[in-house]
């Protein structure tokens, strides 16, 4: 399918990730069904939006009528059968359970006409073993990096017998909307950033359970170092710099000694166990009481468009 024949939407699932793709198409001037069970999910996506369209409102980015016709792009909707109805692309937000998506993709085969690209947006399944699966030619995995309609990076994740076809006409949409797709020929949980994450969380959870620093210092030792040379160097040409000679010398440092099993974090436990979940509860490592989630995420994207413009102009 050629990218201008993708004419309409269908976004499943209308939370944290759901709301943001949904405005990320309707910014491209998209029309976009976002299909949700709950109408107060629904309503409370329609809010985010309104008040991510008003950030960039302040931030001269778009003028309020255009934030007037992204919104009307947007359709809320409760029932599956109608926003699949005439989709061309169908991207699946829901939480990640494999049963859930499993079924959810099985509806969508039957819903939605032959000529639909599904796309899950799942970080860590993998989709492609859905014994359900018929259209396996048009299954591909989309997977973006909150928040969608700031974040430029796309994975684009090829299954066993997706098509060349399927993978060029999301590189090519994709890039149409501005954003940066990396293409990765075959499956692998995590695909690249959320995996050097990972290795990353065992480093920080370790240091945190074990009282070597708090959360607060290590937000500033990353935000003073790696925060600065990574939008420039990246994680792999920075070697280039160090010289790689010396990289393969710290390697063989035996004194440090780096987490190498997964298991749950003692302090996220405590955190999960007060019902400090993050923003979403007005508290997790850091305190937001007293403030509108809106306002949190505006704080956040304000300072997330400002850095993305920088880099881009330098």
């Amino acid at each position: 399918m050629e990218t201008d024949l993708i004419k309409r939407i269908l976004v499943v699932g209308a939370g944290t990730m759901g709301h943001s793709l949904a405005q990320t198409f309707a910014q491209g001037g998209y029309p976009v069904a976002l299909v949700d069970v709950s109408r107060k999910t629904l309503d409370r996506a329609a809010s985010l939006i309104a008040s991510n369209l008003r950030t960039l409102e302040d931030l001269k980015l778009l003028d309020r009528e255009k934030g007037k016709e992204i919104i009307e792009r947007i359709h809320p909707l409760t029932s599956l059968e109608e926003g699949a109805r005439n989709a061309d692309l169908a991207i699946e937000a829901v939480f990640e359970d494999p049963g859930a998506k499993e079924k959810l993709f099985e509806r969508l085969e039957t819903l939605c006409p032959s000529k639909t690209i599904l796309a899950s947006n799942t970080s860590y399944l993998n989709i492609f073993e859905f014994k359900t699966l018929k259209r396996l030619e048009k299954i591909i995995i989309t997977h973006w990096y909150a928040p969608p309609h700031i974040i430029p990076l796309v994975d684009v994740v090829k299954g066993p017998r997706t098509s060349r076809e399927t993978v060029e006409t999301m590189k090519n949409l994709l890039t149409k909307l501005g954003k940066k797709p990396v293409i990765m020929d075959k499956f692998i949980p995590g695909f690249i950033v959320n995996r050097l994450q990972r290795a990353l969380a065992r480093e920080i959870f370790h240091l945190l359970d074990n009282g070597y620093s708090t959360a607060e210092d290590i937000d500033t030792a990353v935000k003073a170092s790696l925060g600065i040379r990574i939008p420039i160097l990246g994680v792999v040409q920075r070697y280039d710099f160090a010289g790689i000679d010396l990289a393969y010398q710290f390697m063989k440092n035996p004194s440090i000694h780096l987490v190498s099993e997964d298991k749950p974090s003692e302090t996220v436990k405590k955190l999960v166990d007060r019902g400090h979940l993050g923003v979403k509860s007005g508290r997790g490592f850091y305190d937001y009481s007293g403030k509108k989630m809106e306002e949190i995420m505006r704080d956040r994207d304000i300072k997330l468009i400002k850095l993305k413009n920088f880099l881009e102009a330098i």
